[in-house]
């Protein structure tokens, strides 16, 4: 972050300032008073279990020289007083990221720092990392962590930046309609990916089409009332050619539409797509460069997540054999697809438990499904925020199942429709066990386990099915 007087940031976030002369520097900012560096202005938020302004104090003896509360603390330190903790950290960062531009372009360089932002219902983070691998060979980037994707993690991404970056690569999540749109209005994207419509957060929304209405809040019509953002929309927006929803995005986008897919109508496609135990072999075009390449990561859906990365590069003028380069390099984020050794009794796990959808389960099997091994085993566990589609989502899963693997282990009694849907197509009862909780699943699912077999982990984040390696 650029170092700013405290004072200005009061303007900004149109707070009260208390027990200041507001020459104060700020430094950077946090919500964590754990995480505090000197100069820091901690930011009190509320949440479910934790108040902020509990840990002022914390946060002071740490090194921090001020603090933004929506209630005024006893602590004489300097004090932006505001009615909303949450939405002044927005309003701080979109003043922020304006501040950036309207001072680059005095340089000239108005175009910096770009924004480019990636939705989707699976996928996103991935997508993320390969757009900031590729972009990162030339440029220098900030790149929201892991889980930095909502109303918080957004605004704390975009604080992180300074003069010298020259694009920030978010990624943009929801749980309701209208939370893409807030977070465009804190960091509008001149590049605009979604990665695809699926069933993520079905339960929340209610259908497909409610779900591909919230994620297009990513392509325009954000409500801007700053004068440093030349457009409400998008200027190139990159969207699934080969999804169900793909003619409505387009129709939705205002700026240009590069399209990416298995589609012989895509604008970047993907020729071929060979999955082996070294990773994902595509061959991809854009029709005037060709370029083949191994991705160090499995399955047709990171294939398509890849194209996206080229896509960005192609808008950006980087040349597909430098971003092939970044691409073979790539590494997935913890949890996602990540290759393990278990012994006894000695087999591969693939570890993708950070979170699922029926969406995303289905391409983790059938990825499974394309790798070699002896015996291929699926560890399922529940799939949350489905709502009404809970039990047909879980019985889908179990179609796949009995497709892809050789056997089935269930964790959860709200997870026993994936067994269901597995026996109903055809696989024997013997070749499916089901565990009551995750206390009953640690201390037996190695028993079922044989040496050389590959074994999936999958279950919603909350479910914390990675806690059956924890020995």
């Amino acid at each position: 972050m650029v170092p700013l007087p405290l004072k200005v940031i009061a303007d900004w976030v149109e707070g009260k300032l208390l027990n200041s002369s507001g020459d104060e520097r700020i430094m950077g900012v946090t919500t964590d008073s754990r995480k505090v560096s000197r100069g820091d202005l901690f930011l009190a938020l509320k949440g479910e279990r934790f108040d902020g302004h509990d840990f002022i104090n914390d946060a002071i003896q740490k090194g921090s020289v001020a603090a933004i509360v929506s209630r005024l603390s006893s602590i004489s330190i300097p004090q932006i007083l505001v009615a909303d903790t949450l939405l002044a950290l927005g309003k701080f960062a979109a003043k922020y990221l304006c501040h950036l531009r309207q001072e680059l372009k005095k340089a000239e360089n108005f175009n910096y720092p770009l924004v480019i932002a990636v939705t989707g219902s699976s996928g996103k983070t991935t997508t993320k990392g390969m757009v900031a691998s590729v972009l990162e060979a030339e440029m220098p980037v900030v790149v929201s962590p892991e889980s930095f994707n909502n109303e918080i993690g957004v605004p704390l991404t975009v604080l992180q930046a300074n003069f010298e970056h020259q694009a920030l690569v978010l990624e943009y999540a929801m749980r309701k309609k209208g939370d893409i749109r807030y977070l465009c209005k804190i960091a509008p994207p001149q590049i605009a990916a979604i990665t695809n419509i699926g069933t993520a957060h079905i339960g929340l929304l209610g259908s497909r089409q409610a779900i591909a209405e919230a994620k297009a809040e990513i392509l325009g019509d954000w409500g801007l009332s700053e004068s440093c953002w030349q457009k409400d929309f998008a200027e190139v927006a990159i969207l699934p050619a080969d999804d169900d929803f793909f003619n409505f995005l387009k129709a939705k986008a205002k700026g240009e539409v590069i399209s990416f897919g298995f589609s012989s109508k895509a604008n970047v496609r993907a020729i071929s797509c060979q999955v082996d135990w070294e990773g994902t072999t595509i061959t991809a075009t854009n029709n005037k460069q060709t370029v083949k390449f191994n991705l160090p990561v499995w399955g047709e859906h990171n294939a398509l997540n890849s194209l996206i990365a080229l896509s960005v590069a192609m808008v950006l003028g980087i040349d597909w054999d430098k971003a092939v380069e970044a691409l073979k390099k790539f590494q997935p984020p913890k949890m996602r697809l990540q290759r393990l050794w278990l012994s006894p009794p000695n087999c591969w796990v693939i570890n993708d438990a950070y979170n699922a959808n029926p969406d995303s389960v289905k391409a983790a099997l059938r990825t499974i499904k394309a790798l070699p091994a002896e015996r291929k085993v699926a560890v399922l566990g529940e799939m949350l925020e489905l709502g009404e589609f809970h039990e047909q989502g879980h019985k889908e899963v179990g179609q796949v199942v009995a497709e892809t693997v050789d056997f089935l282990i269930v964790i959860g009694e709200n997870a026993l429709g994936i067994a269901e849907g597995a026996q109903n197509s055809g696989m024997p009862s013997e070749r499916i066990v089901k565990f009551a909780n995750m206390d009953e699943a640690k201390e037996q699912w190695r028993n079922f386990l044989s040496q050389g077999d590959l074994v999936l982990l999958k279950a919603s984040r909350a479910i914390g099915l990675e806690r059956l390696l924890d020995e």
